[in-house]
C-alpha cells in the first residue's frame, strides 16, 4: 500500500508540474482504452495430487492511464489495467476426482515511461516500459466425483460455496502504442501491452496450482486527450 500511494502522489505531481513549451507536444494527457488480456498457463507437476492442468484463458477489460511529456519525445505515466476475470476449469485424478473452477485475474498499476519514436503530423509511435504492482485475485469453488466407483466420464457432485484468495507481487511490462490525431487534443490509441509477473514457487500458496504463465499480454484501442 505504501508503494502504491507512492506511485499515485509521484503521478500527481509529475502531470501538475508545470513544462516549457506547447500545449499538444509537452501537455498532460489522460485516456481510456478497451482491452483484450490473453494469458497461458503450465501444468505444475505429474504427481496425481496435482491438476491435470494449469489455468489461463482470455478476458475483456478496459485500461486507464494519465501522465505527461517531459519533453518532445518523453512522457512520464501511470496506466491502471483492470481486465475482467477468466474462467478455466481444472481436475485433479486423485483417489477421488474433483474438479476445480476458477475465475481469475491481474489487476495491474505501473509507472511508466513513453518514449516517441516516429512522430508525423498526425501519427505518433513509441515504446512503453515500465514497473508496477499486480494483484493476483482467484475466485474459486470445487465439486468432487459423486460415485463411490469411477465412472467414465466422471458423475460429480455440485459445486462447494466460492471461495478466494489474492497475492501482491511486482511486475514490469513493455509495450508501444501508436497515436492518430482525430483533433489537436484527441487521438485514437490502438497499443499492446506485455506484463512480466513473477509467480509464486510456493506449493503451500492456494494460486501455485494454477499454474499461471507469468506473460500477460494485453491488446487495447481507446483515446487520449492532451491539454
Amino acid at each position: 500500500m505504501t508503494l502504491l500511494l507512492t506511485i499515485v502522489l509521484a503521478m500527481a505531481v509529475v502531470i501538475g508540474a508545470p513544462t516549457v513549451g506547447s500545449a499538444q507536444d509537452r501537455g498532460a494527457y489522460f485516456g481510456a482504452a478497451a482491452m483484450l488480456s490473453t494469458q497461458g498457463s503450465q501444468r505444475q507437476g505429474t504427481a496425481p495430487s496435482l491438476p491435470t492442468s494449469g489455468a489461463g484463458g482470455t478476458a475483456i477489460g478496459a485500461t486507464l492511464e494519465g501522465g505527461r511529456m517531459l519533453t518532445t519525445r518523453i512522457a512520464l505515466g501511470v496506466e491502471l489495467s483492470l481486465p475482467a476475470r477468466f474462467t478455466a476449469l481444472q481436475e485433479t485424478d486423485y483417489s477421488r476426482v474433483f474438479q476445480q473452477e476458477s475465475r481469475h485475474r491481474d489487476l495491474v498499476l505501473s509507472g511508466v515511461i513513453r518514449e516517441v519514436l516516429l512522430s508525423t503530423a498526425r501519427v505518433k509511435a513509441g515504446v512503453v516500459e515500465g514497473i508496477g504492482l499486480v494483484r493476483e485475485s482467484t475466485i474459486q469453488r470445487r465439486r468432487d466425483q459423486a460415485t463411490p466407483l469411477p465412472t467414465f466420464p466422471p458423475v460429480f457432485g455440485p459445486y462447494s460455496d466460492q471461495y478466494s484468495f489474492s497475492r501482491g507481487t511486482l511486475g514490469v511490462l513493455v509495450g508501444g502504442d501508436v497515436e492518430i490525431a482525430v483533433t489537436p487534443h484527441l487521438a485514437l490509441t490502438p497499443g499492446i501491452r506485455v506484463h512480466f509477473i513473477p509467480r509464486s514457487d510456493d506449493p503451500s500458496e492456494p494460486g501455485w496450482a494454477l499454474g499461471l504463465s507469468p506473460v500477460v499480454v494485453r491488446g487495447a484501442i481507446g483515446a487520449r486527450v492532451t491539454f
